[in-house]
């Protein structure tokens, strides 16, 4: 009786040191488990940061969705992901976001972030007055060193900031044009019409459709550099349709940087064929093989390597010879440029104009040579 009672005690203190060395293995796989995610989790949320921050928005957004898969309630992936729809045109996509960093913010930090993604959603929109009460609002929060930085620059850009109250506003049917109050009476119309004219010359060839009228700015300087945005002029930012200008600029140019971005939204830009829409489109009746010619003359350049690789080129080198070749892609079959004109990669254009394109580039190279 007394061995069968040993041999039962035995037993138990067996079972039980199995279930201890189950249970201490169970808590270091939990433990291990728990670790991973967490190293998981934070290697997606760097890698979601990295991908914004280098402009491939379609990463960012792809990345943030698997989170929230996750972690719904995440701030700061919600909040990329509205930035990134928002940077790339896709306002309305972005709303429901920013509905759920409303929801979630807390921290001023939070506070000031939300209500500048939501101003540039309402800008972007349309909805202007949205965009200034939502732009009033996060001035008055005490936001990071960073986003109180970008709402500056949010509201320079976009003529929210109260350094443009004094300016004088014109609108025509495409376009509201912003004045700086020096410029004379007869400058302004002038320049209301014949950028107006532009646009609708430009747009009866691309048919776009923007989402709202392009903010037009003119500035009183000949120089091109602007010591208050510090940056040289013209340029434009067409996911909001805005432009910034000097007086003697030609009428076409930045309007077709907009008008060309909305033929459709989800686009890849190259500066050679960007640039080269603007000047094709600029409005100016010249020839633009012969200006090419002329430069190309005491500036021989590879065309491929520089369109390919994104070779850095002074504008008054590459403007002249990419207008002159978009002229030509233009010229040589419309409905094949418009594809191109949404992936401007030199590696698309070997699909669309499939063996063809170095040919076309040859050719253009003997052009300029002449």
């Amino acid at each position: 009786m007394l061995i069968l009672n040993l041999k039962s005690k035995l037993r138990n203190l067996n079972i039980i040191c199995n279930y201890r060395k189950y249970n201490v293995q169970m808590k270091r796989t939990i433990l291990f488990l728990l670790l991973f995610y967490s190293i998981l989790a934070f290697s997606q949320k760097k890698e979601i940061a990295e991908n914004f921050w280098k402009g491939d928005f379609d990463k960012t957004i792809e990345i943030g969705k698997k989170i929230l898969e996750t972690e719904p309630n995440d701030f700061e992936t919600i909040l990329f992901i509205a930035k990134a729809e928002n940077e790339k045109g896709n306002f309305k996509n972005a709303i429901p976001y920013l509905e759920s960093a409303k929801n979630l913010m807390k921290e001023d930090w939070q506070k000031s972030w939300t209500l500048l993604e939501t101003a540039k959603n309402s800008f972007g929109d349309g909805n202007i007055e949205d965009a200034k009460k939502n732009y009033n609002e996060a001035l008055k929060i005490s936001g990071t060193k960073n986003s109180v930085k970008e709402l500056k620059k949010f509201g320079m850009l976009t003529g929210l900031n109260e350094f443009y109250d004094n300016w004088k506003i014109r609108e025509s049917k495409n376009i509201i044009f912003h004045f700086e109050d020096k410029i004379s009476e007869q400058e302004i119309e002038r320049i209301v019409k014949t950028r107006q004219k532009a646009f609708e010359e430009i747009n009866s060839f691309f048919n776009s459709n923007l989402p709202k009228k392009i903010d037009f700015f003119v500035w009183d300087l000949k120089e091109s550099f602007n010591t208050v945005l510090n940056t040289n002029l013209g340029f434009s930012n067409p996911v909001f349709c805005i432009s910034h200008n000097r007086l003697i600029q030609t009428p076409g140019h930045e309007i077709a940087h907009n008008v060309s971005f909305w033929k459709n939204n989800n686009n890849l830009r190259t500066k050679f064929i960007n640039e080269g829409i603007g000047v094709c489109f600029d409005q100016q009746k010249n020839d633009k093989l012969q200006i090419a010619q002329k430069v190309y003359k005491n500036n021989s350049i590879d065309i491929k390597e520089i369109w390919k690789n994104q070779t850095k080129l002074g504008d008054d080198i590459l403007y002249p010879i990419a207008g002159a070749f978009v002229d030509l892609l233009v010229k040589y079959d419309k409905e094949k440029f418009f594809q191109l004109n949404e992936n401007q990669t030199y590696e698309n254009a070997s699909k669309i104009y499939e063996s063809k394109i170095d040919e076309i580039i040859e050719n253009f190279t003997l052009k300029l040579k002449q």
